[in-house]
């Protein structure tokens, strides 16, 4: 068992920052106190793990995947916000990176500080005994998730189960770990995705604010995609596709304001204004558009999804309102409150999709039929009128399928790690590269370092003696 926690983010271990997201995720002032105090009772342990879902931040992984692919185009009035990855000037010092592995890291650290707490305390009630149940079961769904996470940026998808990846924490201490192997580091991940299975499964669904029973199954649908193992990611997509449906077309806007829950199965909340990735929350300084590509790729009259999350205002600028509640392109109950809405970490239609690239890789498991049904079945929430897939071999469904996660799955922090595990190259045509965009990130090959990993931030070498760079860096 591996102790944590890396040098670099120890400042995480001497405080627990529980922060108040909203009624739900409420929790009391239990800052900067011996953990021993902190954790009395199983409400303790509520307001623990509330303070580690406010450490998570989603914004991380879809900045990454947007800013290192074909996703966005720079913005005239961008004055450097996110040029540096936009550029692909990847250094093992860069803040980008750095923040990703600490901030990660750092909800790990508050997880196992509520889980070793939860073994010091007794249920005193029936219903404190199911409320600690749920609190030890989306605590190791979480920790699974973060290091899920820091294996989707840092690992190097192509490499045997000998291979490297990254130090996977069960323990809340001060310490040098090493990386550990592949294989070892999925058996760990795999043991606490089960038994918060086994925990929640009694529960049923409670809250998308929370990992529960279904998203812990959209969890593990999605490993088993990186692992290649079809027949596991076909039943735990089926799982969270046979419980949670898709939003209708005539209801797909209202995901984005969160004035539905739909079929978003995992999200964080936002309570306030953020810097977004695209423009500033206070005025209306665009940093990046939408790529010509991706845009071109769009049926702007039809497809609900261009529909709501995006605008044309120009030939060449198609504005993002992914994650803002406001006025346009429709409108919202919080027309003020810019750059705030929820962000979705896991939907249901991301599961049709990992369901039906299962079905169509070659196979015992392949069904090329049933890969078209779930496409055709997603696609008929988007559009009024469609023309049904059909597919006759392997690479023109797999093909259909990666353009439909392009579509469905934009900037919600896919994209760069479905280029990697297809071992595709970066591909950015003539009209998204401008004068302050190097001319070098039109193409950037598959086997080029930055995209088969990135590396390990220079803060963490330096501080753990154990810690081994990735190659290239």
């Amino acid at each position: 068992m591996k102790k944590l926690i890396l040098l670099t983010i120890a400042a995480f271990g001497f405080a627990l920052l529980f922060t108040s997201c909203d009624d739900e995720l409420a929790t009391s002032p239990i800052d900067s106190i011996d953990a021993n105090a902190a954790f009395q009772s199983v409400g303790d342990l509520v307001d623990g793990a509330n303070g580690a879902y406010a450490a998570v931040s989603g914004a991380n992984i879809y900045s990454i995947n947007a800013l290192m692919t074909d996703e966005l185009r720079r913005a005239s009035t961008n004055t450097g916000q996110g040029m540096q990855i936009f550029n692909h000037n990847i250094i093992p010092s860069d803040g980008t990176i750095g923040g990703a592995w600490a901030n990660a890291y750092g909800a790990i650290d508050r997880a196992n500080r509520v889980l070793a707490a939860a073994e010091n305390i007794e249920a005193e009630t029936a219903a404190e005994v199911e409320l600690k149940d749920q609190v030890v079961g989306e605590m190791l769904a979480l920790r699974a998730y973060q290091h899920f996470e820091l294996y989707r940026i840092f690992v190097d998808y192509q490499e045997a189960g000998s291979g490297l990846a990254v130090p996977y924490m069960t323990e809340s201490v001060i310490g040098q770990p090493a990386r550990d192997t592949k294989a070892d580091f999925f058996t760990q991940l795999l043991a606490d995705i089960s038994e918060a299975e086994t925990l929640l499964t009694p529960l049923g669904y409670f809250s998308n604010l929370r990992l529960n029973i279904h998203a812990v199954q959209g969890l593990r649908a999605r490993v088993a995609l990186y692992q290649e193992d079809w027949p596991t990611a076909i039943d735990y997509a089926t799982r969270v596709i046979d419980a949670v449906p898709l939003t209708p077309r005539s209801e797909y806007q209202n995901l984005w304001d969160d004035s539905l829950q739909g079929e978003v199965v995992f999200k964080l909340r936002r309570t306030g204004p953020s810097q977004e990735l695209t423009e500033r929350s206070g005025n209306d300084d665009i940093f990046f558009y939408l790529s010509n590509e991706l845009s071109q790729l769009y049926n702007e009259t039809d497809d609900i999804r261009f529909l709501s999350w995006y605008d044309r205002e120009a030939a060449d600028q198609v504005r993002v309102f992914k994650y803002n509640q406001f006025s346009e392109p429709f409108e919202s109950p919080n027309v003020s409150q810019k750059n705030q809405a929820d962000i979705k970490m896991i939907r249901t239609s991301e599961m049709y999709l990992i369901r039906a690239e299962a079905y169509a890789q070659p196979g015992a498991q392949q069904d090329l039929g049933a890969a078209a049904d779930d496409i055709n079945d997603l696609r008929a929430e988007r559009f009024t009128t469609t023309v049904p897939a059909s597919y006759t071999n392997s690479q023109d469904a797999i093909d259909d399928i990666y353009r439909e996660r392009r579509l469905e799955l934009a900037l919600e922090g896919h994209r760069f790690y479905d280029l990697r595990r297809a071992e595709l190259p970066i591909d950015r045509i003539p009209a998204d590269i401008d004068g302050a965009t190097n001319t070098s990130t039109a193409f950037v090959p598959a086997d080029d370092r930055m995209i088969m990993h990135y590396p390990i931030p220079q803060a963490e070498i330096f501080a753990n003696d154990n810690m081994v760079q990735n190659p290239g860096y």
